[in-house]
């Protein structure tokens, strides 16, 4: 069981080596808790108040269930803040710990200077603290039921809150469909809007974390793989740490690990331009663009990817050359694999949307649901989409009354 004395030690070992191979991650505030708490956390997208909703407790218990049969472990977890914090297993051994510190500073020193969070607000701890106390306030005055229901409908729409990494004022974006319904909507009270507001605030501070995971947690890697190679270790301490490292970077098909390709990429940067180009890298791209610009043959052949089709009876591994799994993964990785959205139209009370179709269609299983309840709860009239299904034209609507499906 680690305690803050050997943690402290641990990132006095650490904070010199990493400062020197040129890292900038300035205080890093950190607090021991138990795997409980970090699955809360981690459930609650990293912030340790968060507003009330039932997809967090689902998110929470997955990650429960995970952890109990040994799937996966949270180790730490980074919250983009000034000062950083740093949620640490306290189950973790001192030599663990270590590896842990330098993979924190990496965190700590990407969201200080990738050009995707340069625009977000520090303080969002005390933001998040004060959106719970304006929730539970509507909540308190509005009843349980209408909030609830009204959030279930902002998620909806949360992921689609602008896909620009730079600053971006509310609805200024026609991809700001969140953002466009919180400004056009005709019949939503103050305290509506007030709500979405918040979620679209919310949404907007975790959209460049949602498209720079790999390169983010492939940057953390790349640094505790190189610091802990400069640390004076005795032979259980590089056993528990290459032990821990190992289970971090294995390759897991049919899940894309991104600690495994990203440290990948990042290897490929220094061969290519040197510690300057894993520097520039680390500033400039996300995910897409770190796999367009790195993703060669030879991280093909280390990176372990398989490709798996839905609905087949066997899942079994289909053979790609280089040229079909990079184009896959980019349009995987494009926009955190989520479909474009952007707002046609929100005039005559109906609600426009159209889908910039990339070959792939919506899921028409949840699509009536998702429509429905935006039109009900949120826009209060008709909701359609236009899209691609099946190589044809369709304008899928729903009224909040019914459901319809049209080919154009």
């Amino acid at each position: 069981m680690l305690n803050g004395d050997q943690l402290a030690r641990a990132a006095e070992q650490v904070f010199p080596v990493a400062e020197r191979l040129g890292l900038s991650f300035g205080h890093i505030h950190f607090e021991l808790v138990g795997p409980k708490t970090v699955q809360t956390l981690a459930a609650n997208g990293g912030l340790p108040v968060r507003y009330r909703h039932w997809s967090f407790g689902k998110s929470r218990q997955r990650l429960k269930t995970a952890f109990d049969f040994r799937v996966t472990q949270i180790y730490e977890l980074v919250i983009n803040h000034v000062p950083a914090y740093a949620f640490v297993d306290q189950s973790c051994s001192p030599a663990q710990a270590l590896m842990i510190v330098a993979h924190v500073a990496a965190h700590a020193d990407f969201f200080r200077h990738h050009r995707g969070f340069s625009h977000l607000p520090r303080d969002m701890v005390s933001r998040a603290a004060r959106h719970r106390r304006t929730l539970d306030g509507l909540r308190q005055r509005y009843g349980e039921t209408s909030v609830e229901t009204l959030l279930d409908s902002a998620h909806i729409l949360a992921d689609f809150s602008g896909e620009t990494l730079g600053s971006a004022s509310l609805g200024s974006r026609s991809d700001d469909v969140l953002g466009q319904v919180i400004l056009n909507a005709p019949e939503l009270a103050p305290w509506e809007r007030q709500l979405l507001s918040l979620v679209w605030e919310e949404a907007r501070y975790f959209w460049p974390q949602q498209i720079t995971r790999i390169a983010n947690e492939g940057y953390a890697t790349f640094f505790h793989q190189t610091i802990m190679r400069e640390l004076d270790l005795n032979p259980t301490q590089q056993w528990e740490a290459a032990r821990l490292n190992a289970q971090i970077v294995q390759a897991i098909p049919p899940q894309l690990n991104p600690y495994r390709l990203g440290v990948l990429l990042y290897r490929q940067a220094v061969s290519r331009n040197g510690w300057d180009g894993l520097f520039d890298a680390r500033d400039i791209f996300d995910d897409v663009g770190l796999v367009r610009t790195f993703f060669t043959e030879e991280v093909w052949q280390q990176a372990g990817l398989a490709l798996y089709r839905e609905r087949e009876a066997q899942s079994t591994a289909h053979t790609l050359s280089f040229e079909e799994t990079k184009r896959h993964l980019i349009q995987d990785l494009d926009r955190a694999g989520m479909p474009r959205l952007q707002v046609e139209s929100s005039g005559a009370r109906e609600l426009v949307l159209r889908h910039r179709y990339d070959g792939r269609d919506l899921d028409f299983a949840e699509l009536p649901f998702a429509l429905k309840a935006l039109s009900e709860r949120i826009w209060k009239g008709p909701v359609s989409v236009l899209t691609m299904r099946q190589q044809v034209w369709h304008r899928a609507s729903h009224n909040g009354r019914d459901w319809s499906d049209e080919a154009m």
